[in-house]
């Protein structure tokens, strides 16, 4: 009786169980481009399974364009006449990316106007306002470096515009068209920009930054005389700063600072600078621009507590697109018409009526003192230590925020605690906290994923002794060294999704188009393979040299097609673990690459995962899900085991 009592006082009744297919899909819509007349707008919706895009008047109804039944599609755009939409897509996600073409008037037909084999193609930047045909960089004449191509969206003509023999990385034009900089990263890890002053002379360098400056390139201003910039030179924070394209000197923008935060990004319009995007304890919009301003303070009270985006924009600035969701509200999309403000589209309106749990902000000290930001989001009710994931972000340069993720929702809502920890080598927070990670795959920054397991278990919101670690890319690299690694947490299990098991064979094997940005990154944090000390280092720290070690319950999810983490390196991990009498369970897509696009897949990985996690957590496993995602998850399972060892 007296134990009833205890456990009424310390924990509520566990909320109901969202239905699997309502939690586990991803988002209904998740892009909206406006017209540059404001008048039609071109979305991305789902449509049987695939993102697909969808087109019609603003505010009217929105008829289906063209779905790909191979691929879904990630973004769309307008051209700047308002007749064409255009988009990129790869195939099976070997990111071999190509511009594809829609005319509006024919729905269902896409025409692929970069038909070249064994090519990636990027965008180049261009200012709003731009008018001529897509500019884009492709690696046809060499695979590491590009070349500029104007692209004609009515007749298809590809033609050279800017021949890359100066081993240029980036590209940055003007309204009319022209290449006015360019950037360029040497072989030290130092990133030279360069620039010029008109569209005809030659680029010169403006400016240098060693290897140890967050610097990047945002976009040309408005004024065609410089280029908006962020970098941590003499700061510990990211600030943006405009370099004159003619001397190559330097000013702060104004009001160009995010205070203790990393600048994400600046906006601009045909006027110039509009807002600095930030991402504090979740994504900020901060106005340079009183029009811009009156906009965020129109759609302030649909945002309430939670985050702030730019999403499209109307070429006269009078129809405005803003996304927003909070860690514990689904996102929707936001319109401000002439400063009055309403919502759009909601992205998950399956979602309407249920309760979600917030991820709650906290700072702690890893073990040497190295402050770190990290999120727990527990399940709605909870009083009481129970089962924990922690669940370690890719990159590793990108950072956790405080934004609706679905599969925190999903866990918390299954009864697991969430636990996610901004691990040195993070960015958005700071130099000292991003140059923490030097040479640390594998040591202080999986260090500081157990440290924060430990602070979570200190302050009652994880069981030790029901703890497991997941992630994807490096996420999964940290999971699969969470396991192997002596000394580490005592894991109860671990899930990997793309995680690189070998160092030294992983930065071997990257694609030729990231060979110039590797002395940059991957050299500088983690070595070079031509490097003896580089190597052993590399072989020490590898998931792959403690194999030995893993007892933990593993789970492993890998793309078939992925350029970046190769299926060798899930291959050989689980044959070394086989061999060993080891289970381990291996899913292979052999349709997905990097990042799993398809909506068969996510469901199959999110029935695998919450399955696994059932059985060595006690956590809540849902009903079950679409026959589609079952024969996917059969197949992937197949797939797995089928493998040659």
């Amino acid at each position: 009786m007296i134990l009833s009592l205890v456990l009424a006082a310390t924990s509520l009744p566990a909320e109901p169980l969202i239905p699997f297919d309502t939690l586990a899909r991803g988002p209904s819509i998740s892009a909206v481009a406006v017209s540059p007349d404001g008048v039609r707008v071109a979305t991305i919706e789902m449509n049987d399974g695939r993102s697909s895009i969808y087109e019609g008047e603003l505010g009217g109804t929105r008829r289906l364009l063209y779905r790909n039944p191979a691929r879904s599609i990630d973004n769309v755009r307008w051209s700047a006449d308002g007749r064409w939409l255009f988009f990129l897509q790869d195939s099976g996600g070997d990111e071999g990316y190509h511009l594809f073409r829609l005319n509006p008037a024919n729905p269902g037909e896409a025409t692929d106007l970069t038909p070249f084999a064994g090519v990636a193609v990027e965008l180049v930047s261009t200012p709003r306002g731009y008018a001529g045909p897509v500019l884009v960089a492709i690696n046809r004449r060499d695979p590491q470096f590009s070349d500029v191509f104007s692209v004609d969206l009515t007749d298809g003509q590809v033609t050279e515009v800017f021949r890359n023999d100066a081993q240029y990385t980036e590209f940055f034009a003007d309204a009319q068209g022209r290449i006015r900089a360019a950037g360029r990263i040497v072989a030290d890890g130092s990133l030279e920009l360069w620039g010029r002053a008109d569209g005809t002379s030659s680029l010169r360098r403006l400016y240098t930054a060693p290897a140890n400056e967050r610097f990047k390139a945002l976009a040309m201003h408005a004024d065609g005389r410089s280029i908006i910039v962020k970098s941590n030179r003499q700061s510990n924070f990211e600030r943006a700063m405009l370099i004159s394209l003619a001397d190559g000197s330097q000013r702060p923008l104004r009001n160009g600072t995010c205070g203790q935060y990393d600048v994400d990004d600046v906006l601009q319009d045909r006027g110039g600078p509009l807002a600095v995007v930030c991402t504090r304890l979740a994504g900020e919009l901060d106005p340079l621009r009183r029009s811009f301003a009156r906009d965020v303070r129109a759609v302030r009270p649909l945002v309430g507590a939670g985050s702030l985006s730019f999403e499209s924009q109307s070429a006269d600035g009078a129809t405005t697109i803003f996304y927003s969701d909070a860690s514990n509200r689904p996102g929707r999309f936001l319109i401000v018409r002439s400063g009055v403000a309403s919502v759009f589209a909601e992205t998950r309106p399956e979602l309407a009526g249920y309760r979600f749990a917030p991820s709650e902000p906290f700072r702690m000290r890893a073990r040497d003192g190295m402050q770190l930001l990290g999120y727990v989001t527990r399940p709605l009710g909870q009083r009481v230590a129970g089962p924990a994931i922690v669940a370690v972000h890719g990159g590793p340069w990108t950072r956790d925020a405080g934004s609706f993720e679905r599969e925190t929702q999903f866990y918390a809502n299954r009864g697991y605690t969430v636990i996610q920890v901004n691990f040195r080598g993070s960015t958005g927070l700071g130099k000292q906290l991003f140059e923490g990670g030097i040479g640390e795959f594998g040591g202080r920054m999986s260090d500081d994923v157990d440290d924060a397991v430990r602070y979570a278990v200190r302050h009652g919101w994880a069981d030790a002794d029901r703890v497991c670690i997941m992630g994807g890319s490096y996420g999964g690299f940290a999971a699969l060294t969470g396991i192997s690694r002596a000394g580490g947490f005592n894991y109860r299990c671990a899930v990997a999704y793309a995680g690189p098991a070998d160092l030294e064979t992983l930065v071997q094997a990257f694609p030729p188009s990231w060979q110039p940005f590797l002395p940059r990154s991957w050299y500088r944090f983690v070595g070079r393979p031509d490097q003896p000390g580089d190597v052993e280092r590399m072989r020490a720290r590898s998931p792959l040299t403690h194999v030995g070690n893993m007892r933990a319950p593993l789970l492993i999810f890998q793309g078939a097609n992925d350029p970046r983490v190769r299926q060798d390196q899930s291959d050989r991990i689980v044959c070394s673990l086989r061999s060993r009498g080891v289970d381990v369970d291996y899913l292979l897509a052999n349709n997905e690459g990097h990042s799993f696009a398809n909506e068969e897949t996510s469901l199959a990985i999110t029935r695998a995962t919450e399955e696994f996690f059932g059985r060595h957590l006690g956590g809540r496993v849902g009903d079950g899900t679409t026959q589609t995602a079952n024969d996917a998850l059969r197949a992937f399972r197949a797939a797995g085991r089928n493998i040659t060892c």
